[in-house]
């Protein structure tokens, strides 16, 4: 809740800040600068050097035809030096024209145009939701601690399986403090999580493989139980950025074979939680025949052939 007050707050202070006020100068037959481009929500002022004139946004001065702008604007006419003949902030993006009325001034050339481009609305990566979510602190240091934040801020799209923060507490003691100090070590589990493209769980199938940044492969499995990723099941689905999407997994993904993550897991006191089957159903360790895939605490998965 903390967090996302600080962002909303952020974002209004972003927005309130950002808005310009752009000044154009009229004097003998000119608008300096003629042509400008500003920002939606930018406001221009027009500053009189000297003469007798106004901003005429209605309809051009020479052809009597109407300039048809996003919104229209027109200001009443001054002489004295140094005033604000007009000012107008533009909140309609588009193409404006205007002229002074005043005389013959638009017919010798004092005519000027503004483009006002439409505020980009801001995006939503997949590491906005992670440092957005109050369940996914130690995800959060270790993206930024192993350098992936513009990586995973980038275009994309990827698919992040993110554990939360009871997911890495589960690792037996000393392992995160020990991965988090190997940044090989930490990238390659983190690059594990993540799959390119935008996978949502309408997207899994039973028994899909899925190819990680790391090279490695993750396992789906669907079941009467939910939908497990490897050793993991996915508490909270779809969570939409607009670089990818975001699925919340309950456990920490291990890639198979890793002799450097194993090195760091006590393996005596590694507690064993479950056995699966290769279709992610939970199975009777002695009464079933096939390929078993014994779960642990720390996120590690063994499979094994048994036959009895």
């Amino acid at each position: 809740m903390k967090k996302n007050l600080l962002y909303i707050l952020i974002s209004i202070f972003t927005i309130t800040t950002s808005q310009i006020t752009h000044t154009i100068n009229a004097g003998s037959y000119y608008y300096e600068p003629s042509e400008i481009t500003i920002s939606q929500g930018d406001i221009v002022e027009w500053i009189n050097d000297g003469g007798f004139h106004d901003v005429n946004g209605a309809s051009n001065s020479i052809t009597d035809e109407p300039f048809n702008n996003p919104e229209s604007f027109d200001s009443p006419s001054t002489s004295m030096v140094g005033a604000t003949i007009y000012t107008h902030e533009f909140t309609i993006p588009g193409t404006y024209n205007y002229d002074c009325s005043v005389g013959t001034h638009a017919l010798q050339g004092m005519t000027g145009s503004i483009i006002v481009n439409p505020i980009q609305e801001p995006t939503t990566t997949v590491v906005d939701i992670i440092v957005g979510s109050e369940d996914h602190n130690t995800l959060e240091t270790a993206v930024i601690a192993a350098g992936l934040v513009d990586a995973l801020s980038a275009e994309g799209p990827f698919t992040v399986f993110a554990p939360t923060d009871a997911a890495f507490d589960a690792l037996p003691e000393g392992t995160l403090d020990a991965v988090l100090a190997d940044m090989d070590l930490l990238t390659a589990i983190l690059t594990h999580h993540v799959v390119s493209g935008s996978v949502l769980s309408t997207d899994l199938s039973d028994g899909m493989m899925a190819m990680t940044l790391n090279g490695t492969e993750l396992m789906v499995s669907i079941s009467d139980n939910g939908v497990m990723i490897d050793n993991a099941m996915v508490t909270v689905a779809d969570i939409m950025a607009d670089n990818g999407v975001v699925h919340v997994i309950d456990a920490v993904l291990i890639p198979e074979n890793n002799s450097s993550i194993n090195n760091y897991i006590n393996t005596e006191n590694d507690k064993y939680l479950y056995t699966i089957d290769l279709m992610g159903r939970f199975i009777n360790n002695n009464n079933n025949n096939g390929i078993h895939i014994d779960v642990y605490q720390s996120g590690r998965s063994i499979k094994k052939l048994v036959n009895k």
